[in-house]
């Protein structure tokens, strides 16, 4: 028998693809379980949790420190996001001048997925709580703003938010 040998971008497609499959199944089980008010707070919380520590993670195998202004802040996130981010999620983040960030999403999976499961409407935002779990690990200060206790796309709204980061030292 002679297997193709994975690796590179195929290698992170299944591993990113499989773990966001568990991610769904244990979402799903959680919520039959429990409902909906209990299993999305836990979804915040692991969210959150696993980005800090896959963040710290990337940023020690990477030798990064943390950073101190927009432009080490943009090169880490853009080079952890090449890691940790499939390539057929449809957002942009956008980096300015005034330390504010711009994430625009498109076409969200987890909104798609919670449709069809029938639980958008009690869906709170798990994947801004992994981002923000990163810049947690980075150590960086910064604010958020919309509220996400419900899904944008839900509301009817665009998927915007912009996260306001301060570097200036106490």
């Amino acid at each position: 028998m002679t297997l193709k040998k994975l690796e590179g971008e195929e290698l992170r497609d299944i591993l990113i693809r499989n773990w966001m499959t568990h991610d769904a199944l244990w979402y799903a089980e959680a919520a039959a379980k429990l409902g909906m008010a209990e299993a999305s707070p836990m979804n915040l919380r692991v969210c959150r949790t696993l980005g800090r520590i896959e963040f710290k993670r990337y940023m020690k195998a990477a030798g990064a420190a943390p950073p101190t202004n927009m432009k080490e802040l943009e090169e880490i996130y853009r080079e952890g996001m090449k890691i940790f981010v499939p390539p057929f999620m449809d957002f942009t983040f956008t980096f300015n001048d005034d330390g504010t960030v711009v994430a625009e999403v498109f076409d969200c999976f987890a909104f798609n997925g919670m449709t069809k499961a029938g639980a958008i409407g009690e869906y709170e935002c798990g994947i801004f709580e992994r981002i923000e779990g990163w810049f947690d690990a980075m150590g960086v200060s910064y604010t958020r703003t919309p509220d996400l206790s419900r899904c944008l796309k839900y509301k009817g709204e665009e998927c915007v938010i912009t996260m306001k980061f301060d570097f200036s030292k106490e």
